[in-house]
């Protein structure tokens, strides 16, 4: 049996989970988009937990900080970390209740919903990609890269980019900057 990592069916497989139930998360927070670390050998996944309220309004949908951040050890899925980033030191001027921004911003804003969930299903394919590279020397190319940085640059909020800048610069500076 091959091995394979898939990061969308770790992110289903938490929605049901009794690990964020433990966290004692408040409802309402969903995953953003998760970030890959390497952390003494070891392939991390960092899934940002924020939320988001809906105004009624198109494109207005309120987009608020990421709150929370829960690391994974891959292949095993083992919980490493758990940070309520309204404690952690570097984010205490955040304000928690206030909209950071909205959704749908500019570089997504034409896309209908199949577009979108066709382009964020591309960009999960991408992150399974890297992940089965790191741990079980499957292929990846520069052009696989190019396509994730691509992918994530224009999936990504840009009201959220200083908080994933501040959760893991190398990963902001890799895919993000």
């Amino acid at each position: 049996m091959e091995k394979k990592i898939s990061v969308q069916q770790i992110l289903n497989e938490l929605k049901t989970s009794q690990l964020l139930l433990n966290c004692l998360m408040p409802l309402g927070y969903v995953p953003g988009l998760p970030i890959l670390q390497v952390r003494n050998d070891q392939l991390c996944l960092m899934i940002p937990y924020l939320r988001y309220k809906v105004t009624g309004v198109a494109d207005k949908t309120q987009v608020y900080p990421i709150r929370f951040a829960l690391t994974l050890v891959l292949p095993e899925k083992r919980m490493v970390e758990y940070k309520d980033l309204s404690v952690t030191p570097g984010f205490e001027t955040v304000r928690y209740d206030t909209p950071v921004g909205y959704f749908r911003h500019e570089a997504i804003r034409d896309m209908n919903k199949a577009q979108y969930n066709a382009a964020r299903a591309e960009l999960f394919a991408q992150y399974d990609k890297v992940a089965n590279a790191l741990l079980y020397d499957a292929p990846y190319t520069e052009e696989d890269e190019a396509k994730m940085r691509s992918l994530l640059q224009k999936l990504c909020e840009p009201s959220l980019l200083p908080f994933y800048k501040a959760l893991d610069g190398d990963f902001y500076n890799k895919y993000l900057a």
